[in-house]
């Protein structure tokens, strides 16, 4: 019921009341504030204070279980209804305005009710509001945009014991800013941009007080999806696309050192090199060796002489040489017939060198210029169908015999799949997922010399392509560099180039990456011939999700895993651990201790596989077990795989790499980890017992629902998560044991225990 509580001498309202069993609401139309009264107790609960300048309130209307009003003087409509128990609040902007408007509200001051604030910053944060590591970093941050700066559109005040909820039913062109308060604590306002291109220009909060939990804005969140018909089960999705079951149980891997001849193919450097390097030599090998060496670089020569003349040759020559010789082996005119005549060929090479090299495909080339250096370096070389680093047999065969039986394998190009086809077949017998990274974000001009090929489109596409902001320039790319294209005319750019990659496939990848789809940046596109809003902008991502979903049954994941996005996508990476610190001159200056480095060298790019200390302040804000809430799995457990993102991945950062495997076990998701030959040799280990730990009760769990989470003691260093009804996990990020009703957590250890049958499983880092 609510109860119309006051109107002046002058008509103008001054009051609305809601009013339940759970709480009492009063709203202030002249001002927009709202105060709530939980029942059951004395205190006063501040929704949002008021604010001046919003002119006068006319035409007040009741509609029985709901209240609307106008605010002429700011063109909106003000719509309140009591929606069981939670209060929704929606402004309608009239038809009649043209222009963009920006509005804030809610406005959230500190007020002593308040403990903490509860955002789903990438997985989820809870931010004490007399924070000031907190306080400093968000309000030095400025606007934050809630599709890509949320994950999820909601957040929540810890009241101790009631928590206050607040979900944006337009989750659209809205921002955040922090603020410091009068007492130093943090102040938030809410802004929505009401915008000329959209036909129907609403802006909606529901706001709902719960239990005394830090997860309850979460729970309050998915049942709202569950309502709405926008939450889509794990299970539903496996039914759909049945290779989607191998994600259970798998840990996600970034393959490097893709290039068609990695230094552990030549099984005799110092005679590779010498037979490179005979010169004037006439035996038909020799001749051979010849005219390959004259294709190097001077650098590449001096080193492949230095080989000959060294007793052992380094992890550097070897690097070097087998990396000019990739480069020459992708060459078109690599053979050459009167070079070659002498050397037995053999029926495959044969035919392949009797075809005109403008009708074979990359994996033909590919395949010719390989099978053409063994036949004539056979005795010191593996055999092409094994050559590789990263994406290499050898190497799958490595992780199987390690006892890695579930994988998602990431290439860094769908080239790779083109050099070693052999590999993703092995990959695809052995049952693992492997697949490339694709993108469609950006578009550069085709002579763009520092280019990268996912932006690679053509002339006329980027000529009218690009995304055209409110004052008519276009949206730059990412780093600066060309334009976002727009997604509205790209899909057949997409299905020509997936098409056409599929299409020359031995053996067809069987999952596939799409760079920043589900990050969440979404735009409006004033475009004359492509116009769209953000609404329309993450449709037609989603769009190309599915159709390569769907047309390739394709397991498919982007970067981030945003709200929009769980129900199309099957797993996401950024949300366990997002990008940190981008931008930050500390992390990017080679001079500096917290340097991530740089993408050199290709077979082992720094930036993903050197490990680095992380800022301590970075380390306080990102894995802090205090700070740190499942909100994300609360939600979407069930439904969407996610993991870290590819820059902070699993053994990154190595003052957080301990407590980064906790948090992952704890909240049931899997680790990510960027291996090669060597890098596998170096944390084989490590990885191992992770995996025995974490795959079988992924497999189990990993569909089901996170259920609750809470912390066991004061200062919030033991944790605990409930999967369904079948298993509890028990994270203690302390050093001491902890007791917890009749068994002992180890210190810096996750417990397992079974609902069921009491049988636990610890991990334990140390």
């Amino acid at each position: 019921m609510f109860l119309l509580t006051s109107i002046g001498v002058s008509d103008t309202l001054q009051s609305i009341r809601f009013s339940n069993d759970v709480w009492d609401v009063e709203i202030l139309p002249q001002t927009l504030a709202v105060n709530a009264y939980p029942a059951g107790t004395d205190i006063t609960v501040r929704v949002s204070s008021g604010q001046t300048g919003l002119g006068t309130v006319t035409d007040f209307f009741d509609e029985g279980n709901s209240v609307r009003w106008k605010l002429p003087e700011r063109s909106l409509t003000v719509h309140v209804e009591w929606i069981r128990d939670s209060l929704m609040i929606e402004f309608i902007q009239d038809d009649s305005a043209n222009d963009t408007q920006n509005f804030t509200w809610p406005v959230i001051e500190n007020t002593e009710s308040i403990h903490g604030y509860i955002f789903p910053f990438f997985e989820g944060s809870y931010v004490p509001k007399d924070d000031l590591t907190w306080r400093d970093f968000l309000c030095d941050h400025g606007r934050i945009n809630t599709t890509a700066g949320l994950s999820m559109p909601f957040w929540g005040l810890d009241l101790g014991e009631r928590t206050l909820t607040y979900i944006l039913t337009n989750p659209f062109n809205n921002q955040i800013l922090f603020r410091e308060t009068e007492t130093s604590d943090l102040g938030i306002r809410v802004s929505h941009a009401f915008t000329p291109n959209w036909e129907r220009k609403t802006y909606g909060v529901r706001i709902s007080l719960g239990a005394a939990s830090p997860v309850e804005p979460a729970k309050h969140y998915r049942q709202w999806l569950i309502e709405n018909g926008e939450f889509v089960s794990f299970a539903e999705k496996i039914e759909k696309s049945p290779e989607a079951e191998k994600l259970l149980g798998a840990a996600h891997i970034y393959l490097w050192g893709g290039k068609l001849l990695s230094q552990y193919d030549v099984t005799d450097w110092k005679s590779f090199a010498t037979i490179l390097s005979l010169g004037a030599d006439e035996n038909t090998t020799g001749i051979v060796g010849q005219h390959i060496f004259s294709q190097l670089d001077t650098e590449t020569q001096e080193v492949v002489q230095g080989m000959v003349r060294a007793d052992y040759s380094s992890n550097y020559s070897r690097r070097v040489v087998s990396r000019a010789l990739s480069e020459q082996l992708e060459k078109h005119d690599f053979y050459n017939a009167p070079v070659w005549a002498e050397i037995p060929l053999g029926p495959e090479i044969e035919k392949l060198v009797s075809q005109d090299v403008s009708s074979l495909s990359l994996i033909d080339i590919y395949r010719r210029n390989c099978l053409l250096l063994y036949a004539v370096f056979s005795d010191v070389l593996r055999h092409p169908d094994e050559w590789g680093d990263g994406p290499s047999v050898k190497l799958l065969e490595r992780f199987a015999e390690s006892g890695l039986d579930r994988l998602w394998l990431g290439a860094d190009s769908w080239q790779d799949g083109f050099r070693h086809p052999t590999a993703v077949a092995k990959a695809r017998e052995l049952g693992y997922l492997i697949g490339p990274y694709d993108s469609y974000h950006s578009i550069h001009h085709p002579d763009e010399k520092d280019t990268w090929e996912t932006a690679q489109f053509d002339l006329s596409l980027y000529e009218t392509g690009g995304i055209i902001n409110a004052d008519g320039t276009k949206n730059r790319g990412f780093k600066k560099k060309g334009y976002h294209l727009s997604p509205l005319v790209a899909q057949p750019y997409v299905e020509d180039r997936v098409n056409g990659i599929v299409a020359q496939m031995p053996e067809d990848f069987n999952t596939w990456f799409i760079d920043c789809d589900a990050y969440g940046e979404l735009f409006d596109d004033y475009s004359q011939s492509h116009p769209a809003t953000q609404l329309d902008d993450m449709n037609a991502r989603l769009a190309r999700i599915s159709w390569i979903r769907d047309t390739h049954n394709m397991v498919v994941g982007s970067e981030g895993g945003a709200a929009y996005a769980a129900a199309t996508l099957h797993f996401a990476h950024g949300m366990t651990v997002p990008v940190i610190g981008w931008g930050d001159p500390d992390m990017t200056e080679k001079t500096s201790p917290y340097y991530i480095g740089g993408y050199w060298p290709p077979e082992a790019p720094a930036i993903h596989i050197k490990q680095v200390p992380l800022k301590p302040n970075y380390l306080y804000l990102y894995y802090d077990s205090r700070f740190r809430l499942p909100l994300y799995q609360i939600v979407f457990h069930d439904s969407v795989v996610t993991t870290n993102h590819w820059l902070s991945g699993s053994l990154k950062f190595e003052n957080a790499i301990e407590t980064l495997a906790l948090l992952e076990l704890l909240y049931n998701v899997p680790p990510l980890y960027h291996l090669n030959m060597a890098e596998f040799t170096k944390h084989k280990a490590s990885i191992q017992r992770h995996y025995a730990f974490f795959s079988p009760l992924h497999r189990q769990i990993g569909g089901q629902t996170m259920t609750d989470f809470e912390w066991l003691s004061d200062n919030r260093q033991v944790q605990r998560t409930e999967f369904g009804s079948t298993v509890e996990l028990l994270a203690n990020f302390g050093t001491e044991p902890f007791e917890y009703e009749g068994v002992v957590i180890p210190g810096e250890s996750v417990m397992a225990r079974w609902l069921g049958t009491g049988e636990v499983s610890v991990f334990s880092v140390a």
